[in-house]
């Protein structure tokens, strides 16, 4: 039997980050899940989003609530919009665009919980202290998490 509270998250709740153009807003953590997974809702403006990637320490989920995306998994091309879905498991290459006119926004379940958000938090606190920093800090944090941005 779980300790846990049941919890209502209404839009907007959450501890939120603003990472360039795109606002990551973390509904639940790892201390939630008993570190089952992570879920953000991402809020992207058009031609905002990730490049391609992979992770070795997470597996993650992407589901899209409005908007139009275009994402690569693996070696595929995907036109993506509401209710559309996909699963990148660990060391999957993939990628994701808001291709606008309206701004999209999407959840993402990462699992095991724990890593994305500590990965964020420490890429925020970076950008912060140092905003010079530029593309080699993010890089380098994000190797530390098992991240790698492959363009």
């Amino acid at each position: 039997m779980s300790d846990e509270l049941p919890r209502y998250f209404p839009l907007g709740e959450g501890k939120s980050y603003q990472l360039g153009r795109i606002t990551l807003t973390f509904k639940t953590s790892a201390t939630d899940t008993r570190s089952a997974y992570t879920l953000c809702e991402a809020v992207e403006p058009p031609d905002a989003g990730a490049g391609l990637h992979c992770h070795l320490s997470y597996d993650e989920t992407h589901i899209i609530c409005e908007g139009r995306y275009e994402a690569r998994l693996g070696n595929k091309t995907l036109q993506l919009s509401a209710g559309d879905m996909f699963f990148a498991p660990r060391g999957t290459p993939h990628s994701i665009k808001c291709l606008g006119p309206e701004t999209g926004r999407e959840l993402m379940i990462s699992s095991p919980g724990g890593v994305f958000d500590a990965f964020i938090n420490e890429v925020v606190r970076s950008m912060t202290a140092s905003p010079t920093g530029g593309p080699a800090v993010f890089r380098a944090i994000a190797a530390k998490y098992g991240i790698e941005f492959l363009s």
